[in-house]
């Protein structure tokens, strides 16, 4: 018997190199979330094989596999930071209903603290951890399964706050997943001087969505037949069953410093902060490029539109393709704290983002030393001239790249049909921004992998395929990794 389940577990043992394409830590993260689910053990060689500098785990990468091994119940080796090679070993077996791991086998609290010790992405380690609690969470004494994460909300190469809050968290409600809260207590950032954050995370588990009525008719339904599994699968998505729509607004969110001014007053000390010139700036170039897109990507504007939105807003109504609204306005607190996001809300329910982190230079912020009772001023200081033309300068810079960006994410451009792979399909590109896509591929993969023996309904006309130019590496790398655990 033992012989027998030893030889079983090396059949489903996986085996991958992190040299595979992107070749960073999205494979790790998706590798070790999967593992978890399906009870298939998972070893991985040449860990961020593919990065410049340092290999292996980061600190972050790091604290998402021991997460993930303590709250699932699994072994883990090579887990330590630097490691290249990792072994991720599951407590729990698949389930003989389907591709995921026996919930009987689960313990699953109803809340987990989790502190981080360096301002590491918060996000990134809640990706790791999410797929897996949607799943067991269905086990767990209450319907929300709470997660409370200390670490960096605002982190380079990692989904922010803003991002995740106005862009993920409504396209994974409207593409079936269960409702996601996502709380913000207090910001962090890895950029400049070191400061953690911390975000708690309110997760519907599957259960909470298929049968938000609670326990008692879960259990009456497991008492009368024990097929209640599907009660817990993942939802089928299909993103070319969703119409990109028109955009009917974009929302503008800036966390800048309000030191220094441009232009003040000598006398009142009045000017443009950076934040507020950052949030000036971007709405015009935005109007500006957005003439240059084609009219149809954008909704009809109604008469009693233009009469609503604050006054900055209505100086420009006239000029807009859509509504553009400050969001979001935050003063921070050091040159190197700058985010700006951009997002447009579609006419079929998605969010179309884009965002930036950077600095402005200089270590310091000019503050003014000035409480408003010195009369005379001093001197102006070439330096500080100097030094606050160089902070407008790399401002305007960051607005410039952003605005690019997300005018890159919202054109329409068709698709070249020579990339078409089927002479009786049509290609399109999807509802989600190339970030977005990227958070999608996992949760394609479980719906496919649940809802394998359903039958789909024939088409009736040309079949629409997704536009893969529009795929990233890392698009690539998610899809690669779910093949070899879903579907080995």
């Amino acid at each position: 018997m033992a012989a027998s389940r030893s030889t079983s577990s090396k059949l489903n043992h996986v085996y991958l190199n992190g040299r595979t394409l992107e070749g960073g830590g999205q494979l790790v993260r998706i590798a070790i979330g999967l593992s978890a689910l399906t009870g298939r053990p998972v070893s991985i060689d040449h860990v961020r094989g593919n990065r410049e500098g340092k290999k292996g785990l980061k600190r972050s990468h790091a604290a998402a596999v021991k997460l993930l091994a303590e709250i699932s119940g699994s072994k883990v080796s090579g887990g330590e930071v630097g490691s290249q090679s990792l072994n991720f070993f599951p407590k729990s077996t698949r389930s003989k209903s389907g591709p995921l791991l026996d919930l009987s086998q689960v313990n699953v609290k109803s809340e987990y603290d989790i502190k981080l010790t360096t301002a590491g992405a918060i996000f990134l380690v809640f990706q790791a951890l999410y797929p897996y609690l949607l799943h067991v969470g269905s086990q767990a004494a209450a319907p929300i399964v709470k997660v409370n994460i200390t670490g960096g909300t605002n982190a380079t190469y990692s989904p922010s706050y803003d991002y995740a809050s106005q862009v993920i968290v409504p396209n994974f409600a409207k593409l079936g997943l269960p409702p996601l809260s996502i709380i913000l207590n207090k910001r962090g950032w890895t950029t400049g001087p070191v400061d953690l954050g911390a975000v708690t995370f309110l997760i519907h588990t599957l259960r909470s969505q298929h049968d938000p009525d609670g326990e008692d008719q879960l259990q009456e339904s497991t008492e009368k037949e024990s097929t209640a599994e599907p009660l817990y699968s993942f939802p089928r998505i299909n993103l070319m069953d969703h119409k990109c729509g028109k955009i009917t607004q974009i929302d503008i969110t800036v966390l800048a410093p309000d030191q220094p001014t441009l232009n003040a007053n000598a006398e009142e000390g009045t000017g443009s902060t950076v934040r507020q010139f950052i949030e000036q700036v971007t709405r015009r170039t935005l109007q500006r490029e957005m003439r240059k897109l084609d009219s149809s990507i954008f909704a009809k504007r109604s008469n009693s539109a233009l009469s609503e939105g604050d006054s900055l807003s209505k100086l420009s109504a006239k000029n807009a393709l859509v509504p553009i609204t400050i969001h979001t306005s935050e003063a921070t607190n050091h040159r190197s704290h700058v985010y700006i996001l951009l997002v447009a809300h579609t006419t079929s329910g998605f969010r179309i983002g884009h965002d930036i982190l950077s600095g402005m230079g200089g270590d310091r912020l000019c503050k003014s030393k000035s409480k408003g009772k010195q009369k005379q001023q001093p001197a102006r200081d070439p330096r500080r001239d100097s030094s606050n033309e160089i902070a407008f300068s790399a401002a305007a810079d960051l607005v410039r790249r952003c605005v690019d960006g997300f005018i890159g994410e919202i054109s329409n451009e068709s698709p070249n049909v020579q990339s078409d792979p089927k002479p009786d399909s049509t290609v399109k590109r999807s509802c989600l921004d190339s970030y977005m896509r990227d958070q999608i591929v996992v949760f394609e993969a479980l719906g496919e992998a649940c809802n394998a023996d359903g039958h789909d309904t024939e088409a009736t006309g040309p079949e629409t395929l997704e536009d893969e130019r529009d795929w990233t590496l890392h698009t690539k790398t998610a899809q690669w990794v779910c093949r070899q655990i879903l579907h080995a």
